[in-house]
């Protein structure tokens, strides 16, 4: 967006954050962040969306003041003239840059709308240490902000999650069900959603107030926010980015997040993410037997809205995100699938699981003999946008 005399209004912002800024220069394909050299350091300047009260975006800045403070995994916040100032009735704030480079290799994808297509690791690539070492970070940004969640935000945030998830599911399944003959991805969701959502219902009213304690949390955990610098077994997280989902809600989605965003769910990754989590904050055995629970009802709605775009969504028919979109929607499946048998476990649905990866290997295994299989999107250019 520009203004009569041409100028962005993220050069407008960047010029009263850093007056004399040079440099400037489009993070990725993320057009709501703006990079500019300040002296001797470069900082992000990010226009919030349209429907963003100033008071939220506050927070973020506030949270990350208190973070930074405390340790060097999150983006320093610039607060002068003013924590967020306004342009053209736009609210903009400005942080340091961090280093490294984002975990996720698979490229910068977003939609015609300009959203991101955010898509877990690919099995190849699994990064443990990485995510043991972002599970920490996370847990001590939870306990540093703390202060900041007395008396605000979800009040019962589990509750929360558990309604909308069903309202996203009543809506997708309708979307989505007219093509369920077709793709077996789409009756494998209907099936996870039809034992998630009664399971998780009775469960979260079992676990009451206890388990609805609330944290400043991250809220969009994916490969593409943990920036790493080094490579192999040398490789080290350097910093967090993507701070703009931040709100008052439950420390476990955060947790969730670390397990199926990255590399899918598992009992062993989620015992590791929480032996993490559990060296910077308090846990309570409850809060941990309640993991398995939000991260299935958080990933339905997720799964189900890659479904919309793999299968259904005529915009992104030819996109060239489909073979990842598709690759990641396969991967998130797969875990609500076993997030779902944690959840409801029988011996039938045990069977189910295994008939239909069969038949699925055997699908793809025919697709790629007929040569049908989509052929690898292409990589990006280096530009960088893990600061959404």
């Amino acid at each position: 967006m520009t203004d009569d005399n041409g100028s962005s209004l993220l050069e407008r912002a960047a010029s009263q954050f850093a007056p004399g800024f040079t440099n400037p220069r489009q993070v990725g394909t993320a057009s709501h962040l703006l990079r500019v050299t300040a002296g001797d350091r470069d900082l992000v300047i990010r226009q919030w969306p349209e429907s963003t009260r100033p008071d939220n975006a506050r927070l973020a800045v506030a949270a990350l003041a208190l973070a930074h403070a405390a340790g060097s995994l999150y983006p320093e916040p610039v607060t002068q003239p003013d924590e967020v100032i306004a342009v053209d009735r736009r609210w903009f704030s400005a942080t340091a840059w961090l280093p490294g480079q984002p975990l996720a290799r698979y490229g910068d994808f977003r939609l015609p709308d300009g959203r991101v297509i955010d898509v877990p690791l690919p099995a190849s690539a699994p990064s443990p240490e990485v995510v043991a070492q972002a599970a920490r970070g996370i847990g001590a940004f939870h306990v540093a902000t703390a202060s900041l969640a007395e008396g605000k935000g979800a009040g019962h945030p589990l509750n929360k999650l558990l309604g909308g998830a069903e309202r996203a599911w009543a809506t997708q399944r309708r979307r989505v069900g007219r093509e369920a003959a077709d793709f077996p991805e789409i009756r494998r969701w209907l099936r996870c959603g039809n034992r998630v959502v009664p399971v998780a219902t009775e469960l979260l009213r079992q676990a009451g107030e206890a388990g609805n304690r609330t944290a400043v949390v991250h809220g969009d955990l994916w490969p593409a926010n943990l920036l790493v610098e080094g490579s192999g077994e040398e490789r080290k997280l350097a910093g967090i980015a993507g701070w703009s989902s931040m709100k008052v809600d439950s420390p476990l989605i955060d947790i969730a997040h670390l397990v199926t965003h990255m590399s899918g769910w598992s009992g062993a990754r989620a015992e590791d993410v929480l032996g993490a989590y559990t060296d910077a904050a308090p846990l309570s055995p409850l809060e941990r037997r309640l993991l398995p629970v939000v991260a299935a009802v958080d990933l339905l709605p997720t799964v189900g809205d890659l479904l919309l775009l793999a299968f259904v969504d005529e915009r992104v028919a030819d996109h060239e995100s489909q073979p990842v979109l598709r690759s990641g929607l396969k991967a998130l499946l797969t875990s609500l699938e076993n997030l779902t048998y944690v959840l409801a476990p029988d011996e039938e649905w045990g069977q189910r699981q295994t008939t239909t990866a069969r038949h699925e290997r055997r699908t793809d295994r025919a697709k790629t003999a007929r040569g049908t299989r989509t052929k690898p999107a292409p990589r990006r250019g280096s530009g960088r946008s893990p600061q959404r």
